[in-house]
Parts: structure tokens; sequence; C-alpha cells
């Protein structure tokens, strides 16, 4: 593989796990683009967290997203976390910095609001009151996010 780059390793963190399409999603793109890596399966129970995030660095983690129902309590576990994820009380991705700290950060709300712009590229924020349904760590960036984007009602 003369063209391969340096990926790393990486993962989605949640309990249960093994419904998770990550794998196979990331998977691809890994290969696709002949990236070094893997993107694995980490399944931790709750009460679990607290002694398996500090050990993504030793175990050569570059990150891992992080899913159901640990997006609230990994943000209490890391050293750093963005601004956007602080005011929304929740992280969905764990970067493992060089110096084996943890910085967490939640992009669940770009996805989400993209969607929207691809499906109706007319669509305004501003336009009408908004509907989200759910109420999980998802949710939560959701509902920035739309605010962000000048929803006045939601």
């Amino acid at each position: 593989m003369g063209n391969t780059r340096q990926y790393g390793l990486a993962g989605v963190i949640g309990w249960p796990v093994a419904h998770s399409r990550s794998p196979t999603l990331h998977g691809y793109w890994i290969e696709h683009y002949g990236l070094a890596g893997a993107y694995v399966l980490l399944p931790v129970a709750p009460e679990r967290l607290s002694v398996a995030l500090p050990g993504l660095a030793a175990l050569g983690f570059a990150g891992c997203n992080v899913t159901i129902p640990h997006k609230v309590a990994a943000m209490q576990l890391v050293q750093r976390v963005d601004p956007f994820a602080q005011r929304i009380g929740a992280i969905n991705t764990i970067v493992v910095e060089k110096d084996g700290t943890l910085s967490g950060y939640n992009n669940d709300c770009f996805g989400y609001v993209q969607s929207l712009r691809d499906a109706r590229p007319d669509w305004r924020a501003d336009a009408g009151p908004i509907v989200v349904l759910g109420a999980g760590g998802a949710s939560r960036a959701v509902v920035a996010g739309l605010a962000d984007c000048g929803a006045k009602e939601i």
C-alpha cells in the first residue's frame, strides 16, 4: 500500500453498542482512502466508563465517538470540552490529544442541519415553529444547532 496514510485506531463507545453501523461506515472510508487504521466497537457499561476513557490513550486510540448512554457522563471525564458541547451538556466525540489528555466535542447538530438544507434548499430556521422529537444527547445538540441557525420557536 504505497499511498497508505496513517490514521490510527478509533471507535464508538456505548452500551449496548453491538447494533452500531459505525464500524461498517467508517471501515468503508478507511479502506476507500487507503488509510492505515481501524474503527471498532467499544462496548462499555456505564459503571466502567470512568475506567475506560482514560485507557484510550494507553491503548493507542486517536479518539472515539460517544453514543448512548454515555454522551452526558463522558463530558465529566474529559479534560477539555468544546464551548458548544459545554453549552448543551453532552459530547459525542472524544479526541486523544498528543499529550494523552482527552477533549470532548459535539457535532450531532451539523449533520442534522445539513440534511435539512440538502432536502430543502429553501429551508429557513426562522420560517416558523420547529418540532424536535426526542430528548437524548443528540436532541440537545439539534435544538442548540437550530437555535444557532435562527430558529425563533422550537
